[in-house]
């Protein structure tokens, strides 16, 4: 959506401000002469954001004065290493290799929270209808059956605690666990808005090609797994494996349990969902045990069923990411310690330990001196509440306020404000 000229004038002044700075919290990938990177343009008037790619430094220095230069709102760099990055044409760059990245997102992750704050409108301007949620793009818009809508996403801390505990599964579970990755080879980072990134940057991976980060992916994600060889029937009883059982064998038993306690919410209408949910607690019990057990008081539930349940529950226990990012040895992701345009926050790196404690709404502002006024639309839908620091500011509904700057910035990133 394009801003004001006067909200961009403002908000590349303190973009650059940063940048000139902070610059030393802008971490350069290695390798910086033979990555890629994309630069976003910021969109003013009538001219929509536009993107420079195919762009080439000699080093961090070179990188970081273009940054002090352009202020852009967003900076990315490929996870591939090129002979000639700038080359235009991708078979001319060259590829020399790719770390293996992972997006965790709480698009990905569904998160419930989305029904509350994401707001869609339709783009039909004889329609304009808005709603909370999610578009309704397969079914197309309840009033004049447009597929076209534009979508307002809001950050809150229950969605980014899904990400991040979501990420920390899929960091310890499989990657460190089930891998066996040096965590000395891993990265961690806040994508600045509803997320988080892993890099594995060790030189193990980087000759990897699409097809065999396709498979990790899927196994992170438990897409495609086979159900008949881990839940079988021995002697007239079905039976799971043991949690010692390496890999997904031993993660079948917890992997149950979770979605059996969720069976209420779940919305199939299989023929074992009503029993499941008459038994749940003996069913819950009986997987807790050592070896886990598959209970015989769920009625008329053969073991067909408990493959099917098994394969629902592996897809719902397994890590969430967003497969393309992973498989695609082209990918571009977010420079850390760069700006994220779309909120003002920093793209945070991160330890393992400093994941636990880490607060987005705290440890990944960039601006927080000053005040000023603004007017938040917040019409025809309110302006959602945003938590910055310890104070919570919203929600707002067509109203001129004065907040603190980095609150501020937040509504005026996000287009649903404007400085008064």
């Amino acid at each position: 959506m394009a801003r004001d000229k006067r909200d961009v004038d403002f908000l590349r002044l303190k973009f650059q401000e940063y940048y000139i700075q902070s610059h030393d919290s802008v971490i350069a990938p290695n390798r910086t002469h033979m990555r890629e990177f994309a630069i976003e343009g910021w969109d003013t008037g009538d001219l929509p954001t536009y993107w420079t790619r195919h762009l080439g430094f000699r080093s961090p220095e070179f990188l970081i004065n273009e940054l002090k230069a352009l202020a852009p709102p967003s900076v990315y760099h490929s996870a591939a290493f090129y002979k000639y990055p700038v080359a235009r044409d991708m078979n001319e760059k060259k590829w020399q290799g790719a770390e293996l990245v992972f997006d965790i997102d709480a698009d990905h992750i569904d998160a419930p929270c989305t029904n509350d704050h994401d707001v869609w409108r339709c783009n039909n301007p004889d329609c304009g209808m808005t709603g909370t949620g999610r578009p309704p793009e397969d079914e197309g818009c309840p009033r004049c059956s447009g597929s076209s809508f534009s979508t307002r996403k809001w950050i809150c801390e229950r969605c980014l605690g899904l990400a991040k505990e979501n990420t920390l599964k899929i960091y310890d579970m499989f990657l460190t666990g089930d891998f066996g990755i040096d965590p000395e080879g891993i990265t961690l980072n806040y994508s600045g808005h509803r997320g988080f990134h892993i890099r594995v940057e060790s030189s193990d991976v980087f000759s990897m090609g699409a097809d065999a980060r396709t498979e990790i992916a899927h196994y992170i994600t438990g897409f495609g797994l086979d159900s008949d060889k881990f839940v079988y029937t021995n002697r007239q009883v079905t039976t799971v494996p043991p949690r010692d059982a390496p890999g997904w064998a031993g993660k079948i038993a917890d992997a149950l349990i979770a979605f059996i306690r969720r069976i209420e919410s779940y919305s199939g209408r299989d023929r074992w969902v009503q029993p499941l949910r008459d038994a749940k607690v003996p069913a819950i019990e009986s997987l807790m045990k050592s070896p886990p057990m598959i209970s015989a008081r769920v009625r008329s539930v053969g073991v067909k069923s408990w493959q099917e349940i098994t394969t629902r529950a592996v897809l719902e226990y397994g890590g969430e990411i967003d497969i393309p990012v992973t498989h695609d040895i082209h990918r571009v992701i977010r420079l850390v310690g760069s700006i994220n345009g779309k909120t003002g926050f920093i793209v945070t790196p991160l330890t393992r330990d400093q994941m636990d404690e880490f607060d987005p709404f705290v440890d990944a502002i960039a601006f927080s001196k000053g005040c000023m006024r603004v007017h938040v639309k917040g019409s025809p839908v309110k302006v959602p509440a945003i938590r910055i620091s310890d104070e919570t500011f919203g929600p707002f509904e067509n109203e001129v306020v004065d907040l603190p700057v980095g609150v501020a910035i937040f509504l005026l990133c996000k287009g649903v404000a404007t400085i008064e």
